[in-house]
């Protein structure tokens, strides 16, 4: 199953464009995630989900994941979706659920991919209130298949009828983030929607990392490289990795330290994934 702590920028693009899907290679983003969902009007719903099968059908990179967001299976174009997607095995990496509230939403989910996936992810996107309110249950609760949980601003702040601003916003996110850490999954954060304001996209990237997202959605090519390079470790943060996981190997069990600091299996574990994230950016 792949390991999405180590995909930190995703980009969105509309199930209905196909001739923007190899962008997301191009760019060199982390996963593509196929929309199926609200960038898709009813009309073209058939027509996305269609370009989707034909692309994932083919398309299997090692560098670009494909995750695709379906629509909610108590609608009738999310039951399409889901028989669409599980008819015929795909290369398929993750699962984007939208408007998860309940860990019965992903329990359902998980069982109907487990028909044709044994290794495939899904992400929960908690983007209503009962989304937060229900959020540890919903970690708890859902089968290991559920590897992240993705935070939608826009629905949110639509749904608490609230500013979409990160100050308005931060309680939410922390509470996506404390979720995700409790149970070590991966957390990423809501697309940054002015794709022009560079300015702006680099000022939430620092502070949706700092509070601990490892992740953020992109709805531009263009923003693509400012989030990666936002959460690539810096050099010295991996040389002090590299040696962290040294020093662990060789001490054969035995207690252990680098400059003062304990390494226990939780930091030796961190460290990992720091090498892992650096090598995969770099």
């Amino acid at each position: 199953m792949i390991n999405l702590h180590i995909y930190p920028a995703l980009l969105f693009t509309p199930g209905n464009k196909p001739n923007l899907f190899q962008k997301a290679t191009e760019v060199e983003a982390s996963a593509i995630i196929i929309d199926l969902e609200d960038s898709v009007p009813t009309s073209d719903k058939q027509l996305a989900r269609d370009n989707t099968i034909h692309y994932c059908s083919k398309s299997q990179s090692d560098n670009t994941a494909n995750i695709i967001r379906i629509n909610h299976l108590t609608s009738n174009e999310g039951l399409k979706d889901i028989l669409a997607i599980t008819t015929t095995k795909l290369h398929i990496d993750a699962v984007l659920y939208p408007k998860t509230e309940s860990p019965n939403d992903i329990q359902q989910l998980g069982k109907l991919l487990a028909q044709t996936y044994t290794d495939i992810a899904i992400i929960a996107l908690i983007e209503t209130a009962c989304g937060t309110i229900n959020i540890h249950n919903i970690v708890k609760g859902s089968p290991k298949k559920l590897q992240a949980l993705m935070f939608g601003a826009a629905d949110y702040a639509n749904d608490l009828n609230c500013d979409n601003s990160i100050d308005a916003l931060s309680s939410a996110r922390s509470k996506i983030v404390e979720a995700s850490a409790a149970n070590n999954l991966a957390c990423f954060d809501s697309p940054y929607f002015d794709f022009n304001n560079e300015d702006g996209l680099n000022k939430e990237l620092n502070i949706v990392k700092g509070m601990g997202f490892n992740g953020k959605a992109a709805i531009h090519p263009k923003q693509i490289s400012a989030i990666k390079s936002s959460f690539k470790p810096t050099q010295e943060q991996y040389e002090k990795a590299e040696k962290i996981v040294e020093i662990y190997n060789n001490s054969k069990g035995k207690a252990c330290q680098y400059q003062g600091e304990m390494i226990d299996v939780p930091v030796y574990s961190k460290a990992k994934q720091v090498i892992s994230i650096f090598n995969k950016l770099s």
